[in-house]
């Protein structure tokens, strides 16, 4: 089992350290280490090159963490260890001297794998915060802190799913934790996805 775990975690690992939100911007001369928050994930894509861009880093980061999941299950090995690997993988990018995204659309990704249901719901909550408050922030952390227990409530997926929901959530809130602190002090920028900089 060791064996599998290790493999599944590698897997998700690689899968986590593809920028395609960094790479799309690259492809429109964005480089989004250079631009807005500095961070290579699908919101400060958004914030560069609108909606449709968003979208599609959204979905391309969201893909690195739900396929190394589909992939740990088809030789029955733990998913929560390749979608964490994923999601360190996404936070932790070696390839950016290890300051990768705040890994939001990879987890995003994981937990369509492990605990869809308790996705859908934590989902909603996230939508209907960003067109209360427009700050994409406050929404992901609300998710990452909403997911666990909405998945114990719900008994969805194995006890190694819901305590590895719990890590990935505490990975979330670490990457945003420059987020938390413009939050506390009322500095954090509402982000308008259709309102393209």
């Amino acid at each position: 089992m060791l064996i599998k775990d290790a493999v599944a975690l590698i897997i998700g690992f690689i899968f986590g350290m593809i920028p395609f939100s960094h790479l799309l911007g690259r492809i429109k001369g964005v480089d989004l280490k250079s631009f807005g928050s500095g961070n290579i994930g699908a919101t400060n894509l958004g914030r560069a090159l609108g909606m449709p861009f968003f979208i599609a880093g959204f979905i391309l980061d969201g893909l690195k963490g739900l396929i190394p999941v589909l992939l740990a299950h088809s030789f029955a090995a733990p998913g929560a260890f390749a979608g964490a690997g994923a999601i360190l993988g996404h936070i932790f990018n070696p390839f950016f001297s290890f300051k990768g995204g705040k890994g939001v659309s990879t987890t995003i990704g994981v937990t369509i794998g492990l605990v869809p249901k308790s996705f859908l719901v934590s989902f909603i909550i996230w939508i209907i915060l960003y067109f209360t408050t427009f700050i994409v922030s406050l929404c992901s952390l609300a998710f990452a802190v909403l997911i666990s227990p909405v998945a114990f409530l719900l008994k969805e997926g194995t006890i190694t799913d819901r305590i590895f929901i719990i890590i990935i959530a505490l990975l979330v809130i670490y990457a945003h934790r420059s987020n938390i602190k413009r939050l506390l002090h009322k500095e954090e920028p509402k982000t308008i996805f259709w309102k393209k900089k």
